[in-house]
This record gives structure tokens, C-alpha cells and sequence, in this order.
């Protein structure tokens, strides 16, 4: 399963214990809401997903991975991340990323994948939120 979480991820990139999910103000929705809740979650996180799996520069973090429930896993961290209702389960991003080796540059090529998914689907202003929450987990999912 650690391997499995790993890329959950790169996609975040301190600890999910660490991050604070989205709170909204009494006349405000949550960022989940306005990210367009589990449908729009579900098809960026695929998307970021199967293409990364593909993509001969990353591939190597994800063999072996069973890619259904990794993505249901990052699915599940992000929604509770920008104040969704569901329950992450999954290990710290630190554990998971442990023994992977991720570099700088497979880092930043998940990250650029994961913004073209977000441009895609996710306007400027709640992919800029989403991205300020996993900006901090880098420094848990890169080793060089």
C-alpha cells in the first residue's frame, strides 16, 4: 500500500496531518464545493494519474501500483483536504514517498501534468487554493 500511496502524491505536494482542509465563512462555499466536488476531483485526479503512469519520465514510480486505488486514495486526501466530506485513510505523504526516490524534476513534471488537468476543469482561483495547500508537501515526497 505504500507504494500505492505514493503518488498520492506527488499529486499533494508536508503531511497530510499537517495541512489544514478549506474552511469556508458563513456566505462562502467550501473549496470542494466550488472545485465542483467529487466529479471534477475524480476525473483531474485520473487524468493527472494516467497520464503520469504513461509518461516514460515518471512511469517508474507507478509500476507495480494498482492505479484504481491509488487514485481513489488521492481523491479521497484531496477532498478532505479543500473540506469535502470523505475520510482519507492512507499513510503521510513522507511514509509513502520513503524509499521511492522521487526527484526534483519527476516532482515537477507530476506537478506541471496535474496543473494541465486543473487549467482543464478547475478555474484560476480554486487551482491556485489547491495548489497553495499541497505546495508544502514537497519537501515530504522529494529525496534529492
Amino acid at each position: 500500500m505504500n507504494k500505492t500511496v505514493l503518488m498520492t502524491l506527488m499529486l499533494l505536494l508536508s503531511s497530510c496531518a499537517q495541512v489544514q482542509p478549506s474552511k469556508q465563512s458563513d456566505n462562502q462555499s467550501s473549496l470542494f464545493e466550488r472545485i465542483g466536488g467529487l466529479p471534477v476531483l475524480t476525473l483531474v485526479v485520473s487524468e493527472t494519474i494516467d497520464t503520469s503512469a504513461s509518461d516514460p519520465k515518471l512511469k517508474r514510480s507507478f509500476d507495480g501500483v494498482k492505479l484504481a486505488t491509488l487514485k481513489q486514495s488521492v481523491v479521497d486526501q484531496l477532498c478532505v483536504l479543500t473540506g469535502g466530506n470523505c475520510v482519507y485513510e492512507g499513510e503521510t505523504m513522507k511514509n509513502s514517498h520513503r524509499d521511492l526516490k522521487v526527484t526534483s524534476a519527476e516532482f515537477e513534471l507530476f506537478v506541471e501534468t496535474f496543473r494541465t488537468s486543473l487549467n482543464k476543469h478547475v478555474g484560476v482561483k480554486e487551482k491556485n487554493e489547491l495548489l497553495k495547500i499541497l505546495a508544502p508537501m514537497k519537501r515530504d515526497i522529494v529525496t534529492d
